[in-house]
């Protein structure tokens, strides 16, 4: 089968959609993470490992991993400068071309996979666009499918509980598709839009120079991390952990 990546005709890797650390903070004792869904016909159930499925050819799963390994660094092992202000922390020293590809190949890889476990995202052209910077290691300018980082008010501990993948906003930002996630115990906003270049705040994204803010919120990430709890109690799911 193809590589979805290079599109080359090779052997195929057990390619982990999102890559095994972030599930790292759920894991329990017996190496296993509760698998939830907001549909009240789906059974809970546990997993041991993160979701994979055959996507990459070795040489475009090392290439992953290149990135992959920095993002982890950035999370839990580098010691970043960061300056605090009303709305956001400001983190320094960051690396833009693999930080950058590294939030870029998320949500990628959840347009193209067919795991039912991840929400069908549609990004139409949007998808072959970002494949090819893919390809060429190109992270293009902050805006292009950028993500905005938030750190709802809510509890660090229950927020690290949680993997919830890439799906559509339903309503548009000033015009722009958007799409939200939670990984790594933060919230994030995907802007995906053919003008994203008109956005009035750019400053919002990862800058060329490394900088990363980090928003604190109590308004769109806390209502969402509620409704996803009531839909969750709604489908019975998180009554069966009690």
């Amino acid at each position: 089968m193809a590589c979805r990546l290079c599109k080359k005709d090779r052997p195929l890797r057990k390619s982990h959609v999102f890559p095994e650390w972030l599930y790292k903070s759920l894991y329990d004792d017996n190496h296993r993470f509760f698998v939830l869904s907001t549909d009240k016909n789906k059974r809970r159930g546990t997993r041991p490992k993160g979701i994979y499925e055959r996507l990459l050819c070795h040489k475009c799963e090392q290439r992953f991993s290149k990135w992959e390994g920095y993002a982890r660094d950035v999370f839990y092992d580098l010691s970043l400068k960061v300056v605090e202000d009303n709305r956001a922390f400001v983190f320094s020293g960051l690396q833009y071309t693999p930080f950058k590809l590294f939030q870029m190949s998320l949500i990628w890889r959840a347009s193209i996979t067919s795991r039912p476990e991840v929400h069908r995202i549609d990004l139409g052209h949007h998808t072959e666009r970002l494949r090819k910077m893919l390809l060429e290691d190109h992270p293009g300018e902050v805006y292009e499918y950028g993500s905005i980082l938030m750190l709802p008010a809510l509890s660090q501990e229950l927020m690290q509980q949680f993997v919830y993948p890439p799906e559509s906003l339903p309503t548009k930002i000033d015009g722009h598709s958007a799409y939200r996630a939670v990984f790594g115990g933060l919230f994030w906003l995907y802007i995906v839009s053919n003008h994203s270049a008109r956005l009035s705040h750019k400053e919002v994204f990862l800058s060329k120079d490394g900088n990363l803010p980090v928003f604190k919120t109590g308004g769109p990430a806390v209502e969402f991390m509620q409704q996803l709890a009531s839909d969750f109690f709604a489908a019975g799911m998180l009554n069966d952990l009690k």
